[in-house]
C-alpha cells in the first residue's frame, strides 16, 4: 500500500465529499478483511472491470472540476467466479517528476502557467497542462491505455503498472492531442479515434485496425479548435459536434477564461465518411453535448443518440464548482440525402454518461443505459447520480433503478453475457458509493434493472467520482 501526504481540499467545491481524493494504493482479495461480496457474482464473467478518473497525489496549486487531477484505475478481476480490487495511479511524466519533487509542480485548466526552472530541471514535461491520463481507460490490440483529452495514450499492463506514452508507433506526432472517446466498431473490430493540436484549428480523424495499427488518416480543416469531447460512428459514417465552445490557452495563461462559449451561434454537426470522403455539415439550433450513446445507420439516414445539454458547464465560473445544466437523453437525425436535421428528446430524467452494448457500437441497437438521477433541480456543487436508467430504443419506454437517497453511481456499463448474444442477456456494471453502505461494485442484469443488483462487491476502500469505465473481456492478473 501507497500512502501520500493529507490534502487540504477546503479551497476547492470539487474536491469535496466523494469527489475528495485518495491517498493509499491498495489491492483485497475476496474474504477476511478484503471483498465481500453480496448476492451471486456470474460464473461466466472473465475479464475486469476498469474506471478511470482524476485523483491528485499532492496538495493542488490550483483545482477545476472535472479537467483536472492524476489518473488512478480502480480495477475489479473476475476469474473463477472470485473477484480481486486494486487501485493505481497512472503514472505519467509529470506525475513521475511531482512525485520526485514531493509536490505539485503544474496548474489547472483554471489557473494554467508553464512549469518553474525545478520542474523543468526534474525532467517534467515543458508544458503548461501535463498528461493526466485521467479520463477513460481501454483495451485494444492488445494494449491497455488511459487516455486523457490533449495527449498520448499511456499503455498500462494488466496489473495497471505503467508502462509509458503510446503514439501508435509514430503515427501520432508531437502536439497531437488524442482523444478520450475512442470508438471501437462492432463490425470490424476498428478503433476510431481523432486527434486535435493546440497549434491548428483543424481535426485529425483516425482508424486504427483490431490490431492497433493506423489505416487511415483524414484531415478536416475546421474555423477555430472547438471543444469536441466526443465522436460517434454511425455505420459508414463518424459523427461529431462542432459546437460555439472553444478554449483559449493563451488567454488562461494570462489571468483570462481559458473557456469561450458563444451562444448566439448555432452548432455544426459533422458526418465524415470512413473511407476517407469529403465530410458532410449540418446544422442546428445551438446546443452542447459532452457524451454519445451509440449511433447507426439506416440508407441515407444517421440516428445519433446522446445527452443534450442547454450550454456547457464552463458557461459559468469554472472556479465555482456550480453546474445547472439540464441533461436528457436525446435522438438525432441526420438526413444525407437532403440535409435535414431532426431531434427528439428521449425523456425527462437528468442523466450523463450515455452507453450500450458495445458490440453493436455503430450498428442498430435496442437498449440505452446511462447514470441518471431523480432529482428535477441541479444547482451545484458535487452534482450525482443516484441511479440507472435504461431506454429501449425501440418502444420509447424506460426504466429506473434508484440506489437510494444520498448514493452516487458511476457510469454503468453494459457487460455482454458471453453465452448469450442479446443485449438484454448481459449485465450492468457500475461503481456506487452509498454513505451507509460505503463503496461497492454494482451489477445489475440488463434487462430488468428494477431487480436491483445480482451481486454488490464491496470495496474496504473508497472509491470517489471518476469518469469512464470499460469492461475487458478475459483480462486478468
Amino acid at each position: 500500500m501507497t500512502t501520500r501526504p493529507a490534502i487540504d481540499t477546503s479551497d476547492y467545491p470539487y474536491l469535496q465529499d466523494n469527489y475528495a481524493p485518495v491517498l493509499d494504493e491498495c489491492a483485497f482479495d475476496e474474504g477476511e478483511g478484503g471483498l465481500r461480496v453480496e448476492g451471486t457474482i456470474p460464473a461466466n464473467l472473465t475479464g475486469a472491470f476498469m474506471r478511470n478518473g482524476p485523483n491528485i497525489a499532492w496538495q493542488p496549486n490550483h483545482y477545476v472540476y472535472p479537467a483536472d487531477g492524476d489518473g488512478m484505475i480502480h480495477a475489479v478481476y473476475f476469474k473463477d467466479g472470485r473477484v480481486h480490487y486494486r487501485n493505481r495511479w497512472v503514472r505519467t511524466a509529470g506525475f513521475q517528476v511531482e512525485e520526485k519533487l514531493g509536490r505539485s509542480c503544474y496548474g489547472s485548466v483554471g489557473k494554467i502557467y508553464m512549469p518553474d526552472e525545478e520542474t523543468l530541471a526534474a525532467g517534467g514535461p515543458a508544458s503548461p497542462l501535463k498528461n493526466l491520463a485521467n479520463t477513460n481507460i481501454v483495451w485494444h490490440g492488445g494494449k491497455l491505455m488511459a487516455l486523457w483529452e490533449a495527449g498520448n495514450a499511456y499503455a498500462l499492463n494488466s496489473d495497471l503498472s505503467t508502462v509509458g506514452e503510446w503514439d501508435y508507433d509514430g503515427a501520432l506526432k508531437p502536439g497531437d492531442g488524442l482523444t478520450a472517446h475512442p470508438k471501437i466498431c462492432g463490425r470490424t473490430g476498428e478503433l476510431i479515434t481523432c486527434t486535435q493540436r493546440w497549434d491548428a484549428p483543424f481535426y485529425t480523424l483516425r482508424i486504427m485496425d483490431k490490431s492497433g495499427k493506423q489505416i487511415r488518416e483524414k484531415i478536416v480543416d475546421m474555423p477555430d479548435r472547438a471543444i469536441m469531447h466526443d465522436l460517434q460512428i454511425c455505420g459508414d459514417y463518424v459523427v461529431i459536434f462542432y459546437p460555439p465552445a472553444f478554449t483559449n490557452l493563451e488567454a488562461g495563461m494570462t489571468g483570462g477564461d481559458p473557456f469561450i462559449w458563444n451562444g448566439d451561434q448555432a452548432t455544426r454537426i459533422c458526418a465524415i465518411p470512413r473511407n476517407g470522403g469529403e465530410p458532410i455539415w449540418f446544422e442546428k439550433s445551438t446546443f452542447f453535448s459532452w457524451h454519445f450513446t451509440n449511433g447507426f445507420q439506416s440508407g441515407d439516414k444517421l440516428y445519433v443518440d446522446y445527452v443534450w445539454m442547454a450550454t456547457p458547464p464552463f458557461g459559468l465560473d469554472p472556479n465555482s464548482g456550480k453546474e445547472s445544466q439540464l441533461r436528457n437523453m436525446h435522438r438525432m437525425t441526420l438526413d444525407l440525402k437532403t440535409g435535414a436535421v431532426t431531434d427528439e428528446k428521449l425523456g425527462a430524467t437528468y442523466c450523463e454518461f450515455g452507453r450500450a452494448d458495445d458490440r453493436l457500437c455503430g450498428l442498430p441497437y435496442r437498449y440505452g443505459f446511462a447514470a441518471a438521477s431523480s432529482a428535477s433541480e441541479w444547482d451545484g456543487p458535487n452534482h450525482g447520480y443516484s441511479g440507472v436508467i435504461r431506454y429501449d430504443m425501440d418502444s420509447g419506454d424506460a426504466a429506473f433503478y434508484d440506489y437510494g437517497e444520498g448514493v452516487n453511481a458511476g457510469e454503468p456499463v453494459h457487460i455482454p453475457n458471453p453465452d448469450s448474444e442479446k443485449e438484454e442477456d448481459g449485465y450492468l456494471m457500475a461503481y456506487v458509493t452509498d454513505p451507509k453502505q460505503g463503496a461497492f461494485l454494482s451489477i445489475l442484469s440488463a434487462g430488468d434493472i428494477e431487480r436491483g443488483p445480482l451481486a454488490k462487491i464491496f470495496i474496504p476502500s473508497r472509491v470517489p467520482n471518476g469518469f469512464h469505465a470499460n469492461w475487458m473481456q478475459g483480462l486478468t492478473l
